[in-house]
Parts: C-alpha cells; structure tokens; sequence
C-alpha cells in the first residue's frame, strides 16, 4: 500500500511551432496543470508554460526518456509532484494517436 499519491504525467512531444502549441494547450483544457517540465534551453516549452500561465521546470536527462517505459527522469519528476498534475515535453519523442501520454507514478 502507498503512503502517498501518484504523480501524473502527461508526457508529450515538444511541439513544432505555434500551431502545435496551440493544439497541445487545447488538449489540456480540462486539465489542472502545475507545472511545464522541459530539457534546459527548450525555448518552445516557455510558450507552453505561458499559455498554461504555470511555472517552467529543467530536467537534463529528458532527452534520454522514450516511449518504452518508465526512466529515473520520469520517476525524479514524479518524486518532486506527488499528486500534482505536470506536463513533461520530452525532445524527439515521436507523436502519437493522442497529444500526450497520462502516466501516474508512483
């Protein structure tokens, strides 16, 4: 049994251009976001996190995170936002079906 709450991560692609921020911050309309995660020096996640108006977060090893499964980065994220809601744009992440994948870790 866990003595805490999940965090959930909505883990999607860095968005090409204005367009595809759009898309994306219309995605998570019924979404209560915290927080903006992106590898440093990412200039289109601050677009992101403005248009959210949430704060903007640095993780160095998103880059290293795919779709396969849960990495140390993921789960440092979540340890940072127990039962918060934050959106993670992982570089090169290719997209998929739906703008973002919800993840809940533990």
């Amino acid at each position: 049994m866990a003595l805490h709450c999940p965090a959930t991560l909505l883990i999607a692609p860095v968005p090409r251009d204005a367009k595809g921020v759009g898309d994306l911050t219309a995605s998570l309309a019924g979404e209560r976001v915290l927080a903006v995660v992106r590898e440093p020096g990412d200039e289109v996640a601050v677009h992101v996190a403005a248009a959210l108006d949430v704060p903007l977060e640095d993780e160095p090893e998103l880059a290293e995170v795919d779709a396969a499964g849960p990495h140390s980065a993921l789960h440092a994220i979540a340890d940072l936002h127990r039962g918060e809601t934050v959106v993670v744009l992982v570089p090169g992440l290719a997209a998929g079906e739906t703008p973002f994948d919800r993840r809940e870790l533990d």
